[in-house]
């Protein structure tokens, strides 16, 4: 998705003799501003991306979110899976937010919010540093990334469902189960490579099947890599 939305700014940034208006670039430093009046901004729907969700600069995005859906506007959250490692955040978003809707998604993101359709902001990151901030207006870019980030959106798991998964369920243990059934691994190699007996690996197996609220091995497969806990390929980074 960042190497699709890259591509999209730089068509912009192609046509802005044309109409300077369709892209801003702006300071680093102007950042926070910027997406705090965008946030304010929205009226019906408002989209934000976040791959970094342990800064303060995120931190202080919440309770604006919150407030956005408290006065009725569709707020969509699509946060890279580090969010799991933010206690803090996770706790803001339970306290000042808790009718936006978040989902978690295991690819690069270029972070940005889009409100109402009409406007975007988007910044990239090198480490904790951000740059390469734009305020984007054209109808064609905003529409395209709407279109990519619903692709992202509908092909991730919820907050929620990851979250009513018990820790057993995402231990390595479990995972290391996960990848053997998808690569079609017998039980008894599967067991020998994880020092345990056939029976106990079949006792896992099920209580996994159970927990995912599959009702087939291969089912539990496909559910997994929904929910984040496999990559997409078995075995893949």
């Amino acid at each position: 998705m960042a190497v699709q939305t890259r591509g999209l700014f730089a068509s912009v940034a192609d046509r802005r003799d044309a109409d300077e208006q369709l892209l801003a670039t702006l300071d680093p430093a102007e950042g926070a501003g910027a997406v705090a009046r965008a946030i304010d901004a929205a009226e019906r729907s408002l989209v934000v991306i976040l791959s970094a969700c342990g800064d303060g600069e995120a931190a202080r995005l919440v309770p604006r979110l919150g407030q956005a859906a408290t006065r009725g506007v569709e707020v969509r959250l699509l946060a890279g899976m580090a969010l799991l490692e933010h206690r803090f955040f996770m706790e803001l978003l339970d306290t000042y937010a808790p009718d936006v809707h978040v989902r978690l998604v295991r690819e690069s993101l270029h972070e940005a919010v889009l409100t109402d359709g009409t406007v975007g902001v988007a910044w990239s990151r090198t480490g904790p540093s951000i740059g390469g901030l734009a305020v984007v207006r054209a109808p064609d870019v905003l529409r395209n990334l709407r279109a990519l980030f619903q692709v992202s959106w509908t092909n991730s798991p919820t907050l929620a469902d990851y979250r009513r998964l018990s820790d057993h369920v995402r231990s390595d243990t479990a995972r290391q189960i996960l990848l053997a059934l998808s690569s079609g691994r017998t039980d008894e190699a599967a067991a020998r490579g994880l020092s345990i007996s056939v029976r106990t690996y079949r006792r896992y197996v099920a209580e996994i099947i159970r927990e995912l609220g599959a009702n087939s091995r291969f089912q539990a497969g496909a559910r997994a890599v929904e929910l984040g806990l496999l990559p997409s390929v078995p075995g893949g980074s």
